[in-house]
């Protein structure tokens, strides 16, 4: 099988370079396999840190839907990090490499139950079964760490709108604007770019981007192409604004940012001559360009007994797409976090959460147009409000569990669609 074939190459090459991590934190505890007899510490005093992780969501439809559906995802990342002051006395050098297979079923729950909702139930579905190149690049620290250039194959959300991944339902995971856009590929895609980041100040820092746009990419016959593929179409240009003050003694985070793609996409309304694309059929009108914004702020708000590592968090994120050729034009989430809500479960944590979706109204006219021609009822598309909570179960150092409850409210911005429940379990493991 195709996944299986995947993971063997992924443990193959594992074996043969050693394997990597995002290793800050080196407590043996953290990891399932340990230190390997003191293997991994020793690698990480020479420069070369380690990770093997694997995440799992399963679940389904308690509600909704054309039928009663479950499915089952899971992502297998295996990294490595190269500290080239260390290794070769590169001051500030350093190199990422990850590979990432992503399995589970063909289809996921909103698919499968056919609920009709505009975002999925689980996140780390899709971009084909098998096993990718995610992250290569190589990383250069100047002007005493205030300047960091990247230069390699990376993905647009991991360094724009960036944001925390504790939910399974994909409207609180991840990076924004990469999840409404076709032309912006989050994890684990990788393309070709360069990404330059500069701290003004111990809180401030501007960031910006050049990343190539290749629909090639999403191939599965590019998994493990080291080169360059045929068919890049334009450049997307991502730029951003970031702010991590301490409110009281406590951590924020703010990112205002804006991107700008020179590929453009296909008209939600137009046909290419000019007609109601939904009444008259055709090829939609194409245009050249395209461009978005995004706000993400995390703020924690409490601590308990001056630990920090505890404490209720609120956040919010905002996307703003081109309304021509997007189907969600604009999204709002708002949630919170509470980490450690008991003493005697200090590393657990609760979430809470809301989604607005809105579909772009130029989607909704054409539909309306199109039930004007047809002198009948046609569905048209408003908003649609996805509300999700988490408990996350800190079971081991190196294993979590959450379960996840999701409503699904006008599935698809249709009131006509039955509102939906969906039940999730997601999990983590460190090896």
């Amino acid at each position: 099988m195709p996944m299986k074939r995947s993971l063997v190459a992924a443990s193959a090459l594992w074996l043969l370079t050693g394997y990597a991590a995002q290793a800050a934190d080196f407590a043996k505890d953290n990891y399932l396999f340990g230190d390997w007899g003191g293997t991994r510490t020793k690698l990480h005093d020479e420069g070369i840190d380690v990770s093997l992780s694997y995440g799992f969501q399963t679940g389904g439809n308690l509600s909704g839907g054309q039928r009663h559906a479950t499915s089952y995802a899971d992502q297998t990342v295996l990294a490595l990090d190269y500290d080239l002051d260390k290794l070769l006395g590169l001051s500030g050098g350093s190199f990422r490499f990850s590979l990432t297979n992503r399995g589970g079923q063909a289809q996921n729950i909103n698919n499968k139950a056919e609920i009709g909702q505009l975002m999925q139930s689980l996140e780390v579905y899709g971009r084909g079964r098998v096993t990718r190149i995610s992250e290569f690049y190589y990383q250069q620290d100047l002007l005493d760490g205030d300047l960091r250039l990247k230069l390699g194959r990376m993905n647009v959300g991991a360094e724009f709108g960036s944001f925390q991944c504790e939910f399974a339902y994909l409207g609180f995971c991840g990076s924004q604007p990469g999840n409404f856009n076709s032309t912006i590929y989050n994890w684990p895609i990788s393309q070709w770019a360069a990404v330059a980041r500069y701290n003004l100040n111990e809180e401030w820092y501007l960031k910006g981007g050049v990343y190539q746009m290749n629909p090639s990419w999403l191939e599965n016959e590019q998994r493990l192409n080291f080169g360059n593929p045929h068919g890049t179409v334009g450049m997307t240009l991502p730029v951003e604004l970031g702010w991590t003050p301490k409110l009281n003694g406590l951590d924020g985070t703010y990112k205002l940012g804006y991107w700008y793609d020179t590929a453009g996409g296909n008209d939600l309304y137009f046909n290419s001559d000019d007609g109601v694309l939904l009444v008259d059929g055709g090829t939609p009108r194409q245009k050249d360009h395209k461009g978005g914004a995004y706000l993400v702020a995390e703020q924690q708000l409490t601590s308990v007994g001056g630990d920090s590592s505890r404490g209720l968090s609120l956040f919010a994120t905002a996307t703003f797409n081109d309304r021509d050729l997007t189907t969600v034009d604009r999204s709002l989430a708002l949630g919170l976090t509470y980490k450690g809500p008991f003493a005697a479960r200090a590393q657990d944590q609760w979430g809470l959460a809301v989604k607005y979706l809105h579909v772009s109204d130029r989607l909704s006219d054409g539909q309306r147009a199109l039930a004007l021609a047809l002198n009948s009822e046609v569905p048209v598309q408003d908003s649609e409000t996805v509300v999700a909570s988490y408990y996350k179960f800190q079971v081991t150092p190196y294993l979590a569990v959450r379960p996840e409850l999701q409503y699904i409210h006008n599935p698809g911005g249709l009131s006509e669609n039955d509102n939906a429940w969906v039940a999730v379990l997601k999990g983590d493991i460190a090896f």
